[in-house]
């Protein structure tokens, strides 16, 4: 989780302190946070595509040999991204070759999802499960803080024509250097039950037409329910903020930053507290209880963060807000990601979850086009607001009638008898 949020959110937050190296000086404020937005969510589209390719190949042929495809193949894409001349040099066509890329990136770092968290849920305690999904997702703010801190560091101590010629890139290389070390890393773990993943290799099934044609479509739909409006709530507070701030609300970049490694920082405690919560309560009865929180209180903490910011308040005002509105969003994450898993059964897990996950960003991860149409209608300011009431609005309709989910046992102990399902 460390290394896909690394390259997932790197142009989140380093784009928008430099699109003036990749976009004309006479674009407009809203169209260059547009641009930026638009460049970050190619790669979430990316992940349901990879999500259906490799959560099929990870429940044929083994979750250990499909993250390896996928940790070579975002570590690829990430050097090139990080090599990419400037607007300068290349005029648009920089802008189509970084979208290209993050979508291949995407689709890899679907793969990413699709096999390596199954196989440490599965291996965890059932009564530890919580505490391992928690620290998986506790990864993701963590690398937030580190990209953060490097482009703290970059934008101190470069002058800035040198941050937008190569500090930037910066971030990138580190996560090249973090893609090897995934990869090295997976080649020592071991698969499991050999004998299991050899019958199931040998068998002709497809995972996606079990989970899409079987007795697991009402369970698909509510998951895709519930993602989908984790997602439209959780890319406001966490994906477009940063551009949000820097470009519409004309926030200092370096404060941003700061904000933004604060917010990791105490979202990564917050992620370990409701995992606790959740294997104490349940994790549904957890789910269904934040849902309602983000319907309400995360839209009132976003509102006024941006009221305070186009006022020109303190900056600390700003801060306090935003960071009640990310942590409220992103403080679940480490219980939905246990969730979604305890879900599927063994034989269709890594379909079941990954297409469940990442095919819930094909909505949210065209928030661009909503907040663009949402625009036309109401400040383009105050128009994340309308996706983070969708998005808590469709959590709870998915948690009012899903199931608990503690005591499931995911790995069986008759594997043989898992292959006959």
């Amino acid at each position: 989780m460390f290394v896909d949020t690394f390259d997932v959110y790197l142009p989140a937050l380093v784009l928008p302190a430099a699109m003036s190296y990749f976009l004309p000086p006479s674009m407009s404020p809203s169209t260059s946070v547009t641009v930026s937005t638009l460049l970050f969510c190619a790669s979430l589209l990316g992940r349901p595509i990879g999500g259906l390719i490799f959560g099929n190949l990870a429940d044929r042929l083994g979750r250990k040999r499909v993250t390896l495809i996928a940790a070579g193949g975002f570590t690829v894409c990430t050097l090139l991204l990080g090599l990419l001349p400037g607007y300068a040099t290349w005029g648009f066509t920089v802008v189509i070759g970084f979208a290209l890329l993050r979508l291949v990136a995407g689709i890899f770092l679907g793969g990413g999802y699709a096999a390596p968290i199954p196989l440490a849920l599965e291996h965890s305690p059932r009564e530890r499960r919580g505490l391992v999904g928690g620290l998986i997702a506790a990864a993701a703010p963590a690398a937030f803080v580190i990209i953060s801190l490097i482009q703290v560091f970059a934008l101190q101590k470069l002058p800035k024509a040198s941050f937008l010629s190569w500090g930037w890139r910066l971030p990138f290389f580190l996560g090249v250097v973090l893609g090897i070390v995934y990869f090295v890393h997976y080649l020592k773990v071991s698969e499991g039950n050999q004998h299991y993943w050899a019958q199931r290799r040998a068998q002709a099934k497809m995972p996606l037409r079990e989970l899409l044609t079987g007795e697991h479509r009402k369970t698909i739909g509510q998951v895709f329910l519930l993602t989908s409006g984790y997602w439209f709530a959780a890319q406001m507070p966490v994906s477009l903020m940063p551009s949000l701030l820097t470009g519409e609300l004309h926030q200092d970049a370096e404060s941003v930053t700061v904000l933004n490694v604060i917010n990791s920082s105490i979202t990564f405690f917050v992620i370990l507290a409701f995992s606790a919560l959740g294997q104490r309560i349940g994790r549904k009865k957890l789910l269904f209880g934040i849902s309602l929180t983000v319907t309400v209180a995360t839209t009132i903490a976003f509102g006024l963060m941006v009221v305070f910011a186009e006022r020109n308040a303190t900056f600390v005002l700003v801060a306090i807000f935003g960071i009640i509105a990310n942590t409220l969003v992103s403080g679940p994450l480490g219980v939905l990601i246990t969730y979604l898993n305890e879900r599927f059964p063994l034989h269709i897990r890594s379909t079941g979850y990954s297409v469940g996950y990442t095919c819930g960003l094909l909505l949210p991860g065209l928030y661009s086009f909503w907040l663009l149409g949402l625009g036309n209608i109401m400040p383009y300011r105050f128009a994340p607001l309308v996706l983070i009431v969708l998005g808590g609005v469709l959590m709870t309709l998915a948690m009012s009638r899903s199931p608990e989910t503690n005591d499931i046992v995911m790995a069986r102990p008759d594997p043989v008898r898992e292959l006959q399902v």
